[in-house]
């Protein structure tokens, strides 16, 4: 099944299925009105009829479906009898009747159909074999890169492949002892026997058999890398000297030592990461070795991709012309260049030019089929795919079931404790949201529903009263003590609503002079209760005040005791929150998918800058419009191919459209560099920044 890229891409390639109208037939007949070869002329029409009728419901049953392989494979031994069939045809017809044989149009079309329909759906194999490929060993070259840069991800790799390797080593000393006839016992499997059947040059860096066995990549080496072995060189002697000049010699003595001794744990430490260095170099290996390969394939997806212009123009050409005709030759041309980069074929000579297209068809058909089994058989053999999911979850495997027994047989001890843990934890919940929550809330609601007719320090009443005791007091005084009249004690009854006591603070004054006979005789103690009296009053209203002024911020000191609580809240949810995205994949795929997609948006405006000159100088080149080499191409499209990928599987419709439609600029292969580098900007520009920010991770 095409991928949604080969059929974006070969979409506008569909042949035409239209059957034409056949010509009116030839006059049969001499000037004197005699008929002229009827009999040649009846078999040849019936003859031609069966042909069409095949051709057409040979036509028909490729309309029906996608056409693969195996529908060419059976369809082409139909076609190549037909196409000798006709010729057969032809040639008698002219031998007998030259003057009266007519093209047939609608036979050519429908012949020029089923070529154009087989040759497209090739085409579209071709493609997609070679994307399939190319994909995944970039898909496997990432992997090994990914291992390669993490010191952990190699020590795991080595520990997944050990056993493998042991197995191997234990093969390659099997088979040694067997070619040498030697017999499998313990004195030949001693590590002196071993040494001495497999010893090399002590001079020799280059590696020996077991080596090889244990890391497989260093059979395409010719020596070990010095890198490897040797420590990082530290100059130390200018130091040393230096010191030794203005220091005593036990120093210098002292400091030789660290030295050395800084040395040999050096060496001991690269002895000991040794296995490291060397698997690390065996996954940088594979990666140059899979890059290597992608950039095969990507040169004859280039090559494949150039062939979509010639090929279109050929498949929307005019129908109706003789099989033998230009089109014809034309499609059959096609078809080797076709065979030939298919092949891997670098010279346009080393496939002979086909006269008939059912050569090259042929060709094709023969293959095309062992492509993958031949690219995945080297890959296999070559051990540059990541090793299979059992050999990566092993080391898993075998710590699980002691992980879950150790914790089925302690079952009793951790049981309790969790039980207890999530008893105070959901004690420690229900608390906090009742009494730091719910009950907070309500108190703002019931102080917005009672809008300031709650509880009060001192009711209005009692202030009152506290203020008609002082008067009556005060006016009773006033009346003994000064006689005043009636219109005097409502002035003085005014006063006191006031706060103004002035006469009664002068009696107050006269009293105090002869506290004991006023205190006796006097009114000193009445007017000792009218001051008692009189602060009780201004408590009272100083108490009314600040009960008032806690009234009109008693929705302010509500909202600020349930603020600690909405904040934690808000916390735990929002923690909670990433915490789902992180784990479900964030928005556009998540931020790994989004970093794929700006390195590879990266590497197309590279390849653009970088590409190869195809002209008379690199000058030229780089400021015209040409088009780009096969290789270049190749990249291009394998990148467009896991871009579009992405957007058809992460992109929401409202931006999947535009960016799909982006994508398709950079397929074209009639833009040249400098219209798809205007492409590439225009893709940073609209998706690299503000609220679509697909590239930005």
């Amino acid at each position: 099944m095409p991928s949604e890229f080969v059929n974006h891409f070969t979409r506008t390639l569909e042949p035409s299925t239209s059957r034409p109208t056949s010509p009116p037939p030839s006059s049969t007949f001499n000037t004197k009105g005699h008929k002229t070869q009827t009999n040649v002329v009846t078999s040849s029409s019936t003859s031609a009829s069966a042909r069409k009728a095949a051709l057409h419901a040979l036509l028909l049953s490729l309309n029906q479906h996608t056409v693969s392989l195996d529908d060419i494979q059976r369809s082409l031994p139909t076609l190549e009898g037909l196409l000798k069939s006709r010729t057969a045809g032809v040639t008698a017809e002219s031998t007998e009747v030259s003057r009266v044989s007519v093209p047939d149009a609608e036979e050519d079309a429908l012949e020029q159909a089923i070529i154009g329909k087989l040759t497209v759906s090739l085409y579209s194999d071709a493609l997609e074999i070679f994307i399939t490929q190319a994909t995944q060993v970039e898909a496997e070259a990432e992997w090994w890169s990914d291992v390669e840069s993490s010191r952990i991800q190699v020590c795991l790799y080595l520990l997944q492949t050990l056993p493998s390797r042991v197995c191997n080593v234990l093969r390659t000393i099997i088979t040694t002892l067997r070619s040498h006839q030697l017999p499998m016992n313990l004195s030949t499997l001693s590590p002196s026997s071993l040494h001495a059947l497999f010893s090399t040059s002590t001079l020799s860096l280059r590696p020996g058999v077991l080596t090889t066995s244990f890391f497989p990549h260093l059979r395409h080496q010719q020596s070990l890398s010095l890198s490897v072995l040797l420590p990082a060189s530290s100059s130390t002697y200018a130091l040393d000297h230096e010191v030794s000049e203005s220091t005593n010699a036990v120093y210098v003595r002292l400091r030789k030592s660290f030295h050395r001794m800084v040395h040999t744990l050096t060496w001991t430490f690269r002895f000991f990461i040794l296995p490291l260095e060397i698997t690390r170099q065996e996954c940088r290996y594979n990666q140059k070795a899979l890059e290597r390969i992608r950039d095969e394939r990507a040169r004859v997806l280039g090559e494949l991709a150039q062939l979509r212009i010639p090929l279109a123009s050929l498949v929307h050409s005019s129908a109706g012309i003789r099989v033998d005709s230009l089109a014809t030759r034309k499609y059959t041309t096609f078809l080797d260049t076709l065979a030939r980069v298919v092949s891997y074929s670098a010279s346009p000579s080393s496939l002979h030019a086909s006269t008939s297209a059912i050569f090259p068809l042929t060709t094709l058909l023969q293959t095309m089929p062992t492509l993958n089994m031949n690219h995945t058989l080297y890959l296999n053999d070559q051990n540059l795919l990541r090793p299979s999911m059992l050999t990566r979850i092993w080391p898993r495997l075998m710590v699980f079931p002691a992980v879950a027994l150790y914790i089925y047989s302690s079952r009793e001890a951790w049981i309790p404790a969790l039980i207890n843990m999530l008893k105070d934890a959901d004690e420690t919940v229900r608390g906090f949201v009742q009494g730091w929550l719910v009950e907070p809330l309500l108190g703002v609601l019931h102080t917005v529903r009672v809008g300031g007719k709650g509880d009060v320090l001192v009711s209005k009443e009692g202030v009152a009263a506290d203020l008609e005791s002082l008067e009556r007091m005060t006016l009773s005084l006033a009346r003994d003590a000064l006689q005043y009249t009636p219109s005097q004690l409502e002035s003085l009854a005014e006063q006191v609503r006031l706060g103004d006591l002035t006469p009664v603070m002068e009696i107050y004054e006269e009293d105090i002079r002869t506290p004991l006979k006023s205190a006796i005789t006097g009114t000193l103690l009445r007017n000792a209760f009218i001051q008692v009296q009189k602060a009780k009053v201004d408590i009272d209203q100083a108490l009314a005040g600040i009960d008032r002024l806690l009234k009109s911020q008693e929705l302010t000191f509500a909202f600020v005791g349930v603020a600690p609580s909405l904040a934690i809240v808000w916390a735990f949810f929002g923690a909670a929150g990433r915490l789902l995205k992180t784990s479900s994949g964030s928005r556009y795929g998540g931020r790994r998918k989004r970093r794929g997609v700006w390195e590879r948006l990266r590497r197309i405006e590279r390849l653009l800058i970088l590409q190869p000159p195809s002209g008379p100088s690199v000058s030229d080149t780089l400021n015209s419009d040409s088009p780009i080499a096969p290789l270049p191409t190749g990249l291009l499209i394998l990148s467009l191919t896991r871009l579009r990928s992405y957007a058809l599987a992460n992109l929401p419709a409202n931006i999947q459209a535009a960016f799909l439609e982006d994508l398709g600029d950079l397929e074209d292969t009639q833009l040249g560099r400098e219209a798809k580098l205007r492409v590439v900007e225009r893709m940073w520009r609209c998706w690299g920044q503000g609220q679509e920010a697909v590239i930005r991770y």
